[in-house]
């Protein structure tokens, strides 16, 4: 019975935690460790507002779809997420059209028409984001029920509510 009584020896590298510093240090250390964690699955489950889902949270709430079973669920996002790559390849489109606009503000024979026609182009031309947006949220809009449509309309003014 004795043997259970006797200290283990000291020459373990382990710290002695029975005193109150060390065992200060290991709670702050598992605390931050978990408040890490927990930062880290929180922005996973759920990321910031307009984090790769396009630009509709203003006309199609992520709340909505909640409501939604989840074949039709799919079947709506499915419409959403298929106009990703247009948009990929409009955005970079944009890209080449804000160089040519740099291109146009540098020039010595600065051409003011040029330059709004190259603005008017990534902005309201029939090759615009916002064009392709309308086209996308058109058709989302009318392939939903009735009640889909009050719902969303719900949704749209509660995120409006949420945010004003």
């Amino acid at each position: 019975m004795s043997a259970f009584n006797e200290k283990m020896p000291s020459s373990s590298w382990l710290p002695d935690t029975s005193h109150g510093f060390w065992r200060f240090c290991l709670l702050a250390s598992l605390l931050v460790n978990l408040g890490v964690a927990g930062l880290v699955i929180g922005h996973v489950w759920h990321p910031k507002e307009g984090s790769g889902q396009g630009n509709y949270q203003q006309f199609v709430p992520g709340r909505f779809f909640a409501g939604l079973e989840a074949s039709r669920r799919r079947e709506l996002g499915d419409m959403l997420r298929g106009a990703r790559p247009e948009f990929d390849a409009l955005r970079l489109k944009n890209a080449e059209i804000a160089g040519q606009v740099a291109d146009e503000l540098q020039k010595p024979d600065y051409d003011a028409a040029r330059l709004a026609a190259l603005i008017d182009g990534f902005t309201t031309g029939p090759d615009s984001i916002a064009v392709k947006g309308a086209s996308v949220l058109k058709n989302f809009y009318g392939k939903l029920t009735p009640d889909e449509r009050v719902n969303l309309a719900k949704a749209i003014r509660n995120r409006l509510a949420r945010k004003g």
